[in-house]
């Protein structure tokens, strides 16, 4: 059966939940939640409408509600299944929205409501958001083709772009995770360019991606990421969650790739380390690199 005929069902794992960069933190002000949040917005606006109801409304509004409606579209998307049949029109309408729009909330929705349909006709909206003058747009349209099924049409050479250009670490790192997530030929070497960057979480997102395939360029960093303190509150540092999680990410991917030139490294993180998931972590991941 064709995605085309699926109608919006989730694939198995998002990108953000099963990629090698799961349990990092996007150290960037735009990020999804904070867009979902936006002025105030926290709830369904309307109920007991129907994705033709809202997309029919979307389309009514005027300018300074228009991005309302997108939002209040984007959110019923998410979390509903529509029919098949019923997709080709869906999509056609909040690409013209996307399209009109010189709102950059209501792109950003759009951008949300077509990513969240895992469908290659969106891709068309979701590679031109590639270039949009928004940073969250941009960020989104990243997120959103990183968890388009395998094969999708992606434009993998503004994805790569991203990487290149002074843009915020944040989009880097989503750029690189989404790379990753399709296995892009390129990503080694790309992951590698970012192992000496400034930016903590660019090297730490690099080295993580580098597990996979045993790179010891990448050993210096992953040491690093698992000597991190917990206790540190410096403005602009990881808080002990996001040292946390980024430890069991490591690990994680150790005990995945079964990487075990790190065995030591991994047995001082289950004897010296302070925090028992960590070291459970660790436990488990030195069964399997010793077997």
């Amino acid at each position: 059966m064709s995605e085309q005929n699926q109608g919006n069902q989730a694939p198995a794992k998002k990108m953000l939940e099963s990629s090698p960069l799961s349990g990092i933190a996007v150290p960037i002000a735009i990020v999804l939640v904070g867009g979902l949040i936006i002025f105030g917005v926290t709830k369904m606006l309307s109920t007991g409408k129907n994705h033709r109801d809202l997309v029919e409304e979307m389309n009514s509004k005027t300018f300074g509600n228009r991005w309302v409606a997108a939002y209040e579209l984007s959110k019923f998307l998410a979390g509903q299944k529509i029919p098949a049949e019923d997709m080709p029109w869906v999509i056609e309408n909040l690409s013209r929205v996307y399209k009109e729009s010189v709102d950059s909330r209501t792109r950003n929705f759009v951008v949300l409501a077509l990513g969240s349909l895992n469908n290659p006709l969106a891709l068309n909206v979701l590679n031109a958001a590639l270039e949009d003058q928004d940073p969250q747009v941009k960020f989104n349209a990243v997120v959103s083709l990183g968890n388009m099924s395998p094969g999708a049409a992606i434009q993998w050479d503004k994805i790569e772009a991203l990487l290149q250009q002074d843009t915020d670490p944040g989009l880097k790192q989503v750029a690189l995770l989404t790379m990753a997530a399709h296995n892009r030929p390129t990503t080694q070497e790309k992951a590698h360019s970012l192992l000496t960057s400034p930016e903590k979480t660019l090297r730490y997102s690099a080295a993580i991606v580098l597990i996979q395939y045993k790179s010891i360029d990448a050993i210096p960093v992953l040491e690093e990421i698992l000597n991190l303190r917990y206790d540190v509150a410096q403005a602009g540092e990881l808080n002990g969650a996001q040292v946390e999680g980024l430890k069991v990410n490591v690990l994680e991917n150790l005990e995945k790739s079964k990487w075990n030139d790190l065995l030591k490294l991994v047995e001082k993180v289950e004897q010296d380390d302070t925090n028992v998931k960590v070291t459970t972590k660790a436990k488990q991941v030195l069964k399997v690199l010793k077997n």
